[in-house]
């Protein structure tokens, strides 16, 4: 081998070890992240909800994770499956309500004026009585509240004009329904506010002695919510005509027709700000960028939501819309990114704690003095937080795919929305009051696992609208909604805003 050769060699050698050092530096990168992914969704699943945390202690968690060690994960246990016949299932036919539960009744006569013939003027014949059952619960009683109907025909029955006159039964979302309204309102109230599944409800009808079919119960569930449908578009109106609205989604699985699985549909919800915290949930079937849009298509004013890029294309096409960035989520990337990289996530959430303190002073204020001290106080700790932001992205080299660079990319991209509540004193640092108002589904959804369908969904938003709001406002569900199903059928159109949850709950002042 000549001079020449030899420097070919050594030359090629050197390329070969920079290619090598090239792909270990890349798989290196690809590892580091790769940790921080897995330590993140171990976080998540076995460590605290809460993002609490004391500036004092960040420091200790190395020294605990190295004192404890690791312990293996045991092998599940195989378990022998017996396969199971499909049992043909019962025939069921009108509810039948057990003799042994109490008879209210309750007699429906016509007036006075009204048992008399309009033609003739003479006296309307009793024929028989129409006796209807319903069963009723009150607070910690079962009973059956029986109607008892006089019947009355013509003097002159034979006639071919006779007529027959009975009182009519009082108003139900349902027709015909063998439950009565404070039955149809307790199975919504257990259902969508305290989150019992039907199945569990059905278990409590038994131990009372009441055999309800699961399609009948889950009738009682669906039926009386959807003919409140007109009232659901008022709680539209009324949430879509404030200054400042506050928005979230949430997934919710759907049950697909004929295939027995599920695909994710979505919630959202919009939250009227300035006002009554009226709620209006909205389902739909995925997630695509125009659902918000056909919603707040003539809308105009502020909306508080999180970075998903479709409200980018609501905030793009809609010139009356003012985008406002949410601090919550800004803080939760550095909340995520702190065991990866310490010093400089504590640093940057204790410029976020002083932001949160100066607004915890003004709780309950005036808008005009909540803007003048954001003003003379946030504005400075704004400036200083992206000031130290900039520090940082120079200070060091930062993996375009950890955590660090996510929460540095999050803060950069909002940095306009995340300044937006200080110039207006009407407006929250945060979107916690749409994540708040999107909790009790989110609780919900673990016990009844999914809706059945577009209608279920329908009706899973509209219930949630009506209940949560109700909520919100300081009044009792049940009693809202036992009360709307009692006026709903012939409640005048034109005032649906007094069945809203603030006006209802004056009317009683």
């Amino acid at each position: 081998m000549n001079l020449t050769q030899a420097i070919a060699e050594l030359k090629f050698k050197d390329e070969q070890i920079a290619e090598l050092v090239r792909q270990n530096e890349e798989q290196s990168r690809q590892m580091e992240a790769l940790r921080q992914q897995i330590e993140l969704f171990q976080r998540r699943l076995y460590g605290p909800r809460s993002e609490k945390y004391h500036p004092d202690q960040l420091f200790l968690d190395s020294v605990l994770q190295a004192s404890q060690g690791a312990a293996p994960a045991e092998p599940e246990a195989t378990i022998p499956v017996e396969a199971s016949v499909r049992r043909k299932a019962r025939s069921h036919g009108r509810l039948a309500i057990p003799d042994c539960i109490e008879r209210v009744e309750e007699v429906l006569d016509l007036p006075d004026d009204r048992k008399v013939d309009p033609k003739t003027g003479r006296g309307l014949v009793k024929i028989r009585d129409e006796v209807s059952e319903k069963l009723a619960w009150k607070p910690g009683q079962w009973f059956v509240r029986r109607f008892i109907r006089p019947v009355y025909v013509n003097p002159d029955r034979l006639s071919d004009e006779a007529s027959i006159y009975v009182q009519p039964m009082p108003d139900s979302p349902v027709e015909k329904c063998k439950a009565d309204n404070s039955v149809l309102a307790l199975v919504a109230v257990k259902k969508y506010v305290d989150h019992l599944p039907l199945y569990r409800q059905r278990e409590i009808f038994l131990r009372e002695g009441i055999d309800v079919a699961p399609s009948t119960l889950n009738a009682w569930a669906i039926e009386p919510i959807l003919a409140c449908e007109r009232l659901y578009e008022a709680f539209k109106m009324d949430v879509l005509s404030r200054p400042v609205i506050f928005t979230d989604d949430t997934p919710v699985d759907m049950l697909r027709e004929g295939l027995g699985r599920t695909k994710e549909a979505r919630m959202w919800v919009y939250v009227g700000g300035c006002g009554p915290p009226h709620r209006f949930f909205d389902f739909t079937e995925d997630r695509r960028k125009e659902r918000p849009g056909l919603i707040m298509a003539k809308y105009a004013g502020f909306v508080h939501a999180d970075a998903y890029s479709g409200y980018d294309h609501l905030f793009e096409n809609s010139e009356g819309i003012v985008e406002v960035g949410c601090w919550a989520h800004a803080r939760r990337k550095w909340d995520e990114a702190l065991r990866s990289a310490r010093k400089p996530c504590t640093e940057m959430l204790l410029h976020i704690r002083a932001l949160y303190k100066v607004e915890a002073r003004l709780k309950g204020e005036s808008p005009q003095l909540r803007l003048a001290v954001r003003r003379a106080e946030s504005l400075p700790l704004l400036d200083k937080f992206y000031e130290r932001l900039t520090e940082i992205s120079a200070e060091r080299v930062i993996l375009p795919s950890s955590l660090l660079a996510k929460a540095i990319g999050y803060a950069v991209n909002q940095r306009e929305a995340l300044y937006r509540f200080t110039t207006d004193g009407r407006l929250e640092i945060d979107n916690n009051c749409a994540e708040n108002a999107i909790r009790p589904l989110a609780l919900g959804r673990k016990n009844f696992l999914f809706v059945g369908s577009p209608r279920g969904g329908k009706a899973c938003a509209i219930a949630l609208t009506l209940l949560q709001s109700a909520k919100a406002v300081g009044i009792n569900p049940y009693e809202y909604l036992l009360d709307i199903y009692n006026r709903i059928m012939s409640h005048s159109v034109n005032r649906l805003h007094e069945l809203l949850p603030a006006a209802w709950k004056m009317s009683r002042c």
